[in-house]
C-alpha cells in the first residue's frame, strides 16, 4: 500500500506587489500549519519523504509543520510543484521513490485539489464531494493507494482515508 498526503500551503500574505513566488505565510497561516503538523503526529501519519513546491510560503509550511515532529523527515523543494497542474502532480507521484510508503505533498491549488479529486473513487462520498468543492488553505487529504510502486498510481484508485480543513480541527475534537 502507499499512502500520499495532499496538503494546500497554508494562508499567505496577500500579493501587494509583491513575486507571488515570495509570499510568506501570513501569522494565522503559520498557526494552521503547525496545527496540521501536530494532527499529522497525534494519528501516526508522519511521512517518509515531504515533497513541497519550492515557493516561500510551501516551504515555510513545510518547515513549521514538521517542526513538531518526533523525528526528522527527509525533504525536498520541487520546482515543478509551482503552478503545477493535476498531470504535473500525477507525473511527480509516479516518480516517487518507492522506498517512501508514505509521502506529504505541499502545493498550491488548483492542481492540489484537483489531483486530490482526479485520484480518488472510494471513501466518505460526502467527505470527496467537500473536498472537491473546496480545498482550503491548509486544507490536507489523506489517501490510501493499492500496490506497492509509485509508478502505478491511476486515477481513480485512491481512497479517501481522510480530509481535513483548520476549521474542522476547531469544529471536533478528532
Amino acid at each position: 500500500m502507499r499512502r500520499l498526503i495532499l496538503l494546500r500551503h497554508a494562508k499567505a500574505e496577500a500579493s501587494s506587489g509583491r513575486d507571488d513566488f515570495d509570499r510568506a505565510l501570513t501569522e494565522s497561516g503559520r498557526e494552521d500549519a503547525a496545527r496540521m503538523g501536530v494532527w499529522l503526529a497525534a494519528r501516526d501519519l508522519i511521512p517518509d519523504l515531504v515533497v513541497y513546491s519550492s515557493a516561500a510560503r510551501t516551504r515555510e509550511t513545510a518547515e513549521i509543520a514538521a517542526a513538531g515532529w518526533p523525528r526528522p523527515v527527509k525533504t525536498f523543494a520541487e520546482d515543478g510543484l509551482y503552478d503545477a497542474t493535476r498531470h504535473l502532480v500525477l507525473m511527480l507521484v509516479r516518480a516517487l521513490p518507492d522506498a517512501a510508503g508514505v509521502v506529504l505533498v505541499i502545493g498550491h491549488n488548483p492542481g492540489i485539489g484537483d489531483i486530490a479529486t482526479q485520484l480518488t473513487s472510494l471513501g466518505s462520498e460526502a467527505e470527496r464531494m467537500r473536498m472537491a468543492a473546496k480545498f482550503p488553505t491548509s486544507g490536507l487529504a489523506v489517501l490510501d493507494f493499492p500496490g506497492d510502486h509509485w509508478a502505478d498510481v491511476e486515477p481513480r484508485t485512491a481512497r479517501l482515508v481522510r480530509f481535513v480543513a483548520p476549521k474542522d480541527l476547531d469544529a471536533r475534537p478528532d
